[in-house]
C-alpha cells in the first residue's frame, strides 16, 4: 500500500467524495445526537439523567472504534462505509416505527436509539480518519484533516439550531426523517469513493484477529512514550470540556435561566462557528502547527471555560448570562482545532500504514471514553451541587491546566 496513493494535490476525486459525504453524514449524525438527549432533558427535567442518556451513548464508541479501525485495516473501506450507513438508514426508520408504538417507554428507546447509532459511527470514523492519508499527499495531512474537520464543523453549526426547530415545531418524527434522508444521500455517495486496498494476512477466528490486531496497535502505541500523553491530555480534556460545556449550558439555560429549546439550538451553532474560525487558524498556519504548540492550546482551552462560571456567579439578565456562556463554548470551538489536529497529524504521521487504521482507532476511541465519563459524571455533579455549579466550572479549568503544564514539557522535546 502507497502512503498517499501517489497523488499531487490535496483536492482530488477520492478525498473530494469523502469529504461531501462526511459533511451530510455528519449533519445527519448530530441533529439526532443533539435532539434525542435534549428531548429527554425537556420532558422529563433532570440533569443526572440527561448527562446519563448523554454519556451511555458514548461508551459504546469504546469498543466499536477498535473494531472498526481493524475493519478498516483489513477490509474494503469503501464496502464498510456504504453498509455502515445503509444500516443506520434502516435502524433509523425501525426506530420510527418502534417510538410510535411504544410511546409511553420513550427514554429506553432514545437510549437503545443513541447506543446502536453510536456502535456503527464508532466503526465508520476510523474508515475516514485511516482513509485520510491514502487519498492525499503525506505532506498536506494537516490541510487534509482541517478540511474534514471544517465540513464537520459546518454541520454542527447547522444541525443543532435545525434539530431544536424540528423539535419544537413538529416533534420527533420530523428529527428522524431528515437524519434517514442524510444517511441515505451518504451511502449512495461511498460507492463512488475508491481507496487503495491491499488484502492482510489474517490466521484464525475473528476472536483472535481482533485481539491480535488491537494488541500490535496497543505495543506500537506503548513503545512511544509521546503517545502516552497525547492520550492523557485528549482524555482529561474531552472528559472536562464535554461535561461543562455539553451537559451544563442545556441545563443552565432551560433550567436556570428559563430558555427554550430553540435558544439552546442557536447559541450551540453560533458557539460551533467558532470551530470555522479555528479551520481557517489552522489552514492558514497548515504545517506551523506542530505538537510542541499542544502545550499553549491547552492553556487556552482551559481559560475558555472560566466565562461560564462568571456568568453563573453574579447576578445578570438571562440573556446576557446566556450570551456569556455562548461566547465561551465559542472561545473554545476556536482553540479546539488548533489544539486537537496537530496531535492528529502527529498520530498519523509516525504510524506504519499497515497500522494507522488500528492506532487511530484506539485515539479515536480515547474522546468517546472521556466524553461517556464526563457526561455522566457533570450530570449527577450539576444536579447534586446546583448551588454551586460554578465552583465546579472553575476547578474543572484549573484540572485541565494543571495537566497541561504536566505534559507539555514532553511535547517540546519532540
Amino acid at each position: 500500500m502507497v502512503w498517499g496513493w501517489h497523488q499531487k494535490k490535496l483536492w482530488n476525486k477520492n478525498f473530494s467524495l469523502l469529504v461531501i459525504g462526511q459533511l451530510v453524514s455528519i449533519f445527519g449524525n448530530q441533529v439526532l445526537t443533539f435532539a434525542l438527549p435534549l428531548y429527554i432533558l425537556q420532558t422529563q427535567e433532570s440533569p443526572a439523567l440527561f448527562g446519563t442518556v448523554l454519556g451511555l451513548s458514548f461508551l459504546p464508541l469504546i469498543i466499536a472504534s477498535p473494531i472498526g479501525g481493524i475493519m478498516a485495516d483489513r477490509l474494503k473501506k469503501q464496502r464498510i462505509m456504504f453498509w455502515l450507513d445503509v444500516t443506520i438508514t434502516i435502524m433509523i426508520v425501525l426506530f420510527m416505527i418502534v417510538s410510535g408504538m411504544f410511546s409511553v417507554a420513550i427514554v429506553p428507546i432514545v437510549i437503545i436509539k443513541l447506543l446502536m447509532l453510536n456502535i456503527i459511527q464508532g466503526m465508520y470514523m476510523p474508515c475516514v480518519q485511516g482513509g485520510t492519508p491514502l487519498l492525499v499527499p503525506a505532506d498536506k495531512l494537516v490541510r487534509a484533516n482541517s478540511a474534514t474537520s471544517a465540513v464537520n464543523t459546518l454541520s454542527n453549526v447547522a444541525a443543532p439550531a435545525v434539530a431544536a426547530f424540528l423539535l419544537g415545531m413538529f416533534g420527533l418524527f420530523s428529527i428522524l426523517l431528515v437524519s434517514a434522508i442524510c444517511f441515505a444521500i451518504t451511502a449512495v455517495m461511498d460507492l463512488l469513493i475508491r481507496f487503495p486496498y491491499e488484502k492482510q494476512q489474517s490466521g484464525g477466528n475473528i476472536i483472535q484477529i481482533v485481539k491480535n490486531d488491537t494488541a500490535q496497535a496497543y505495543h506500537f502505541v506503548k513503545k512511544h512514550p509521546i503517545l502516552m500523553k497525547i492520550a492523557a491530555i485528549m482524555c482529561v480534556s474531552a472528559m472536562i470540556a464535554g461535561g461543562v460545556l455539553m451537559v451544563g449550558i442545556p441545563v443552565f439555560a432551560l433550567q436556570d435561566l428559563g430558555l427554550s429549546l430553540e435558544h439552546v439550538g442557536i447559541g450551540r451553532g453560533i458557539s460551533w462557528t467558532g470551530a470555522l474560525v479555528g479551520t481557517a487558524i489552522t489552514s492558514t498556519l497548515g504545517e506551523r502547527l506542530t505538537i510542541k504548540s499542544v502545550p499553549l492550546t491547552s492553556v487556552l482551552l482551559a481559560l475558555a471555560l472560566i466565562p461560564v462560571g462568571i456568568a453563573l456567579i453574579f447576578d445578570m439578565h438571562h440573556l446576557v448570562a446566556f450570551g456569556i456562556m455562548v461566547a465561551s463554548d465559542f472561545a473554545f470551538s476556536i482553540i479546539m482545532l488548533p489544539w486537537m489536529i496537530p496531535m492528529w497529524a502527529y498520530v498519523q504521521k509516525i504510524t506504519p500504514p499497515d497500522l494507522v487504521g488500528k492506532v487511530m482507532s484506539l485515539f479515536s476511541a480515547i474522546p468517546f471514553f472521556a466524553f461517556g465519563i464526563g457526561y455522566l459524571v457533570f450530570g449527577l455533579l450539576f444536579e447534586r451541587f446546583y448551588n454551586v455549579s460554578w465552583l465546579i466550572v472553575f476547578v474543572s479549568s484549573a484540572i485541565i491546566l494543571v495537566v497541561a503544564l504536566l505534559v507539555g514539557k514532553y511535547f517540546k522535546r519532540v
